[in-house]
């Protein structure tokens, strides 16, 4: 269980995720999966979310007594035969905990239509959102998978027809390993959940963004707890899986930013949106920058978050991955192919990371070692460029000076450092001392907006927090 924030209507948005209600499951977050990365192979069907309903398998009541969640796996389910995945698909149902279910309504919304009518497409057929928003589903005869169920568990777990009757077997939990085969995507693995989940929440088509929608911010641990229908305690039983699963999202958030450095920089246009003929002039890009910029700016707040990791875990690695990082930036300057390469080798030599963390889950003293070195660098963080946050009238990115921009509106380091606390703070010091920082987290969210960002409010909300945990 992680500190407890109940945002007031006015309160910074990037603290939603974190509010803890126990009798809820999660909170509400824009986004949504990506589709299996492969093409199923025949007999590799939807099924359909329907299959999941019976109240013996996933479409159970969400409890209604709240569990202690500092309680260990077995003693936090004492008394009752409940368990997180008997929920799993009521809990999709309600679009206030879990938004996938919603991911095809979203197109038809006002601001769907306005996004897709600036491209010229229609949100609702085009393989641009629908890649994401609802996602290809071969069906399985009789399935009734519809594209209106937007993200549904198949697109998560893959499609069930050849997989959903040993699913239903009393001996599924020891086997399940054995049905990659058949089409089943087994999420316990930590490295697979962050490809599933960074596949659409980091590499989102730049023309896409261009036309108003929002660049997502990816942290892996809070991507988890909005939707949360397992418990991943019963397979990490030592230690607080989180600090483990916030490191794996951070190396896998940089690796597909990478990805998206490297395909932006082979276009033949590389540094500029005119490839668009219908964004020509057009004044839309004033709060975005050129393509590659822009990929690179979201890549530094996952370079931060990876320093800490590999200088706490791997400090031989943390020069190279500097270097590596320097190099990026510097072919971005000189010219596409260049750019492609550097990209592309960095991308390289992160594969490895992911599965030696997998291999040593993080205990509760290196999670704190992580976290001070996230809380001392406020000088160096208080030095980094605003967003600008200027509107000319014809601009597709509405009302940016009104909106309250959430979490996910946002890129960069600091808005890491303010999801990697909330991530890192209840495994590394415990839930009490992480209260204490509950109004300093408030102005370091405050100090983090993508409008009205203030660095040097950021650098004293973090010396406090400093102060508080790593003292």
């Amino acid at each position: 269980m992680r500190c407890s924030i109940s945002p007031s209507r006015s309160e910074p948005k990037l603290l939603r995720p974190w509010r803890v209600e126990k009798r809820r499951l999660g909170a509400a977050v824009v986004g949504v999966l990506v589709a299996l990365s492969a093409a199923p192979a025949a007999g590799q069907g939807f099924v359909g979310e329907t299959r999941c309903a019976n109240p013996t398998c996933h479409g159970a009541a969400l409890p209604s007594a709240p569990l202690d969640d500092s309680k260990g796996c077995k003693e936090k389910y004492a008394g009752t035969d409940w368990r997180p995945w008997k929920s799993a698909r009521t809990q999709w149902l309600n679009r206030n905990i879990d938004r996938h279910s919603r991911a095809f309504a979203t197109l038809t919304t006002d601001d769907g239509k306005r996004i897709a009518g600036y491209m010229g497409i229609d949100a609702t057929t085009s393989d641009k959102c629908l890649v994401c928003h609802a996602p290809p589903a071969p069906l399985a005869a009789g399935s009734k998978h519809q594209k209106q169920d937007g993200v549904s568990c198949e697109q998560c777990h893959g499609p069930a027809e050849a997989w959903l009757e040993p699913h239903k077997a009393t001996d599924w939990p020891q086997k399940r390993a054995q049905y990659a085969s058949l089409g089943f995507y087994d999420n316990r693995d930590f490295h697979a959940r962050a490809e599933k989940c960074a596949s659409c929440h980091v590499e989102i088509d730049h023309e896409i963004i261009a036309g108003g929608h929002p660049p997502l911010q990816f942290e892996m641990v809070a991507y988890a707890q909005v939707m949360k229908h397992w418990d991943d305690c019963k397979e990490h039983p030592t230690a607080n899986p989180d600090p483990t699963l916030w490191s794996i999202g951070q190396i896998v958030g940089l690796r597909h930013a990478a990805a998206a450095i490297a395909r932006r920089a082979g276009g033949s246009n590389y540094q500029s949106l005119g490839e668009f003929e219908h964004f020509k002039g057009q004044n839309c890009y004033q709060c975005h920058h050129k393509l590659v910029e822009d990929a690179t700016r979201q890549a530094q707040g996952h370079v931060d978050m990876a320093d800490i990791v590999l200088g706490t875990l791997y400090p031989d690695s943390q020069a190279e991955l500097a270097a590596r990082w320097k190099g990026v930036l510097a072919a971005t300057q000189s010219g596409a192919a260049q750019a492609e390469q550097r990209a592309g080798d960095l991308r390289a030599w992160l594969e490895p990371f992911p599965a030696r963390l997998e291999d040593k889950p993080i205990d509760q003293a290196t999670a704190k070692r992580m976290l001070c070195r996230m809380v001392a660098g406020g000088p160096d963080v208080a030095r980094l460029r605003r967003f600008a946050a200027s509107r000319p009238p014809n601009s597709n990115v509405l009302r940016l000076q009104e909106v309250g921009l959430p979490w996910w509106y946002t890129t960069g380091t600091r808005e890491q450092i303010a999801l990697g606390l909330q991530a890192l703070c209840p495994p590394a010091v415990g839930n009490q001392k992480c209260a204490t920082i509950t109004p300093d987290l408030r102005k370091l969210v405050a100090a983090s907006n993508r409008a009205e960002s203030d660095p040097a409010d950021f650098a004293a909300a973090l010396a406090a927090i400093k102060a508080k945990l790593c003292t």
